[in-house]
């Protein structure tokens, strides 16, 4: 049993999140709609993945990186921290992406 991969995953968030302190992207910016995005987008994946795991095309393989708890079968604790992650990093690229076009096509007005 490792927390390696689960401990890369809150590491990653973390410097995500400092991303998102500093610019005031998603959650620092407007918490209830982030969190919002965030559960839809992280629901929308999960029953992807479950859909996938119920048809069997996604089987738990054997990993000295992860902690072997297991949510449902074939189903990992630390794929619902992937899916957290990815959903709250797309967020937060996704409105540093609106915020630097924005930008541009003001300072492209403004000339």
């Amino acid at each position: 049993m490792s927390l390696a991969y689960l401990g890369a995953l809150v590491v990653s968030a973390l410097g995500v999140g400092a991303i998102d302190v500093r610019w005031r992207l998603a959650l620092f910016r407007d918490p209830r709609r982030a969190i919002g995005a965030v559960a839809l987008t992280a629901l929308v994946l999960l029953a992807i993945d479950l859909a996938c795991i119920a048809t069997g095309n996604f089987r738990l393989g054997a990993s000295p990186w992860m902690t072997g708890f297991e949510v449902l079968p074939h189903l990992p604790i630390e794929e619902l921290g992937f899916i957290l992650f990815l959903s709250y990093c797309s967020l937060v690229a996704l409105t540093g992406a609106e915020r630097i076009l924005g930008a541009r096509r003001r300072a492209r007005e403004a000339a």
